[in-house]
């Protein structure tokens, strides 16, 4: 019993995987930047982590950036050595060429949960051959240590109007368990269950000639050649014998269905809005039940807390404005926006909205508000005063599509409802926080010694909605407060924040309305994407976890942590 108890707690304490997102950004000429999230729970064994590739030629690997949770970026010390010690390689990164491709290096520094954010970029990734283009690239390698408990991997262009449909373009994968889709114009891979030690992501994806113009170019070989070596030990050509042998048996099961669900879809419309607002009605009873919690909710996070928002609105459209106006409300929190009164040559009085020109390197800040930050710096030009109309010039501006279109993606993130089931706890705290503030005039909070948390209190109020309510109740319950406090009264302008808020919005939701018809034609697609045939000519579906993949870039070279 003692030796099994060793055992767990072996077993307990040893770094995790947990999420592993790889973002894939193809530019015109087939280079790739590529911007690995991992979310990590880390020992204290190891001293790096890494990324293998091998079988590169002729690519190259360059450009190679690390940083974490805190928002540091790490040191890029050019050649690794890894044969220093832990301490000595912390906050720094490297590379190292092999024999045959590269390895990417940076320490992993202190034991705990940890998040790196490691981007590189990949010559030629995309290559060119008489019949079309392609990648073939293994994105994860079968002896990586630890697997990943969840993966994704998204392809998408640089190029904001370059879409990626299943008419066009195509996508399998190799070696895991997971489902191919096309989403918004992108390219997506998703696991399904967590990847065990055999398991790899290996990916092939396909565009039409003149969708790209490769610098590499391959003239003595096919891709349907190389499809079909990929395609070997792999269940994708046994796929489409299948369903030519079942093909009788499906019709006749599907017409005899149809006719029982014509008379039940009525039904079961009204069953689902019944189900949907007997949820909706249980989850309100308990957020009005929760006990109250007075502290800052999920260390500060207004993103995760709109989703988490958003998810359970229950058929409503994700609202992102309140997320827009916390985020600008918590940068003059933590001093990197200002509004202040200046003394015009007329002698009037005139509010400004000033962008400092860094921010706080001490606060630990999300890439929303970085990317906000630097969206308003460039837009208010050098005397950083920024007026909103100077901002929606800037976000209309076509020459900043590719900023302004990283904004948005950071900004519309979601999650669905089964996500929370194992996150009871923070669920606890975001509808308590809220509940706490509803009620913030009963609870009559007076501590006038914790002035930074009164202001959170004003930022987080205006994610949930009802932050007119909480000011009211603040300056009943303490007037003096808004008096002292400089930074307070900035929160509570009423002449510049909501033009700058509505400037954002609609800004967003233009390039929104740009990106949806852009895409429609692809979600229109997507309903056929899961048949034998359609997977097999890359429209999508589930992935080939036995084998298959043959020659492709990046395999071979490792990974994980040492």
């Amino acid at each position: 019993m003692v030796g099994l108890l060793a055992s767990a707690s072996i077993t307990f304490a040893q770094s995790r995987l947990h999420d592993l997102d790889i973002q894939v950004v193809l530019d015109k000429n087939g280079d790739a930047r590529i911007t690995e999230t991992r979310q990590m729970t880390i020992d204290s064994e190891g001293t790096e982590c890494y990324i293998g590739l091998g079988d590169m030629r002729p690519s190259t690997v360059k450009e190679l950036t690390v940083s974490d949770e805190t928002k540091k970026q790490y040191e890029n010390v050019g050649k690794w050595n890894k044969d220093l010690s832990r301490s000595e390689k912390e906050g720094r990164c490297g590379i190292v060429e092999t024999g045959n491709g590269y390895e990417l290096c940076w320490g992993i520094g202190e034991s705990g949960q940890r998040t790196y954010i490691t981007s590189y970029t990949i010559t030629g990734l995309v290559r060119g051959y008489p019949d079309a283009d392609a990648l073939r690239h293994v994105f994860l390698d079968e002896s990586v240590k630890p697997k990943p408990e969840r993966a994704k991997v998204t392809i998408m262009a640089s190029d904001t109007m370059l879409v990626f449909t299943p008419e066009a373009c195509g996508i399998w994968g190799f070696r895991f368990n997971g489902d191919m889709q096309f989403e918004n114009g992108t390219m997506t891979a998703k696991t399904i269950e967590p990847m065990n030690a055999e398991a790899a992501i290996y990916i092939m994806a396909k565009f039409p000639k003149g969708m790209l113009e490769p610098a590499i170019q391959i003239s003595d070989d096919t891709f349907e050649h190389k499809k079909q070596l990929a395609f070997e030990g792999s269940d994708y050509g046994d796929a489409i014998k299948e369903e030519e042998r079942g093909v009788v048996y499906y019709l006749v099961f599907i017409l005899k269905l149809l006719g029982i669900l014509a008379g039940l879809g009525g039904l079961a419309f009204l069953c689902a809005k019944l189900l949907s607002w007997l949820k909706r009605k249980k989850h309100e009873k308990w957020t009005n039940t929760v006990d109250y919690f007075r502290s800052v909710p999920l260390e500060g996070n207004l993103q995760q807390a709109n989703d988490m928002l958003n998810a359970f609105d229950y058929g409503r459209d994700a609202d992102y404005t309140r997320l827009i106006s916390a985020t600008v409300l918590q940068l003059i929190n933590e001093g990197a926006f200002c509004v202040k009164s200046v003394t015009t040559g007329s002698g009037e009085l005139e509010k400004r909205f000033e962008v400092k020109e860094e921010l706080p390197l001490e606060k630990d800040m999300s890439p929303l508000a970085y990317k906000m930050h630097e969206i308003f710096k460039k837009a208010s030009g050098e005397d950083h005063v920024l007026d909103p109309k100077e901002l929606e010039t800037f976000m209309k501006d076509n020459a900043n599509r590719k900023l302004v279109r990283t904004f948005v993606n950071l900004l519309c993130t979601k999650r669905d409802r089964g996500y929370y089931k194992d996150h009871k706890e923070d669920m606890c705290e975001v509808y308590g926080f809220r509940r706490f503030l509803d009620d913030f005039s009963l609870v009559n909070e007076r501590n006038l010694t914790e002035t930074k948390l009164w202001r959170d209190y004003m930022v987080w109020a205006t994610l949930f909605g009802n932050a007119e309510q909480v000011k009211k109740d603040m300056q009943a319950i303490n007037p003096e407060f808004f008096k002292m406090d400089q930074t307070a009264r900035q929160l509570l302008d009423s002449a510049v924040l909501p033009a700058v808020y509505a400037s954002v919005c609609q800004s967003t939701e233009k390039m929104l309305d740009e990106i949806d018809e852009n895409r429609r034609k692809s979600n229109r697609s997507s309903k056929k994407r899961n048949s034998s045939s359609s997977r097999s000519s890359g429209e999508g579906g589930r992935s080939s976890w036995g084998g298959g993949g043959g020659g492709f870039s990046g395999g071979g070279g490792g990974g994980g942590i040492r």
